[in-house]
């Protein structure tokens, strides 16, 4: 905190953790468009298994290319 009440800028938010989110929130609203759906448990437990596979396959990327950019990362070292 800087002043008394006021936070100061915080770090830069790594590029694969913005990625992460952006990819999530777009499954999420195209999970809800197509089964008219609010909320994905609001969804029949089928349609929940296909939302949870999608959001799997996120995580599973995500967390690839955050391996091949810890490699070069140690590579460069």
């Amino acid at each position: 905190m800087t002043e008394r009440g006021r936070l100061g800028p915080s770090d830069p938010v790594h590029f694969l953790v913005t990625k992460r989110h952006r990819l999530t929130s777009e499954w999420f609203y195209e999970f809800c468009e197509k089964y008219s759906v609010d909320y994905p448990d609001e969804a029949s437990p089928e349609q929940q298994d296909e939302y949870e596979a999608g959001m799997d396959a996120i995580y599973a990327q995500i967390r690839q290319e955050a391996e091949a950019e810890s490699t070069k990362t140690e590579r460069s070292d």
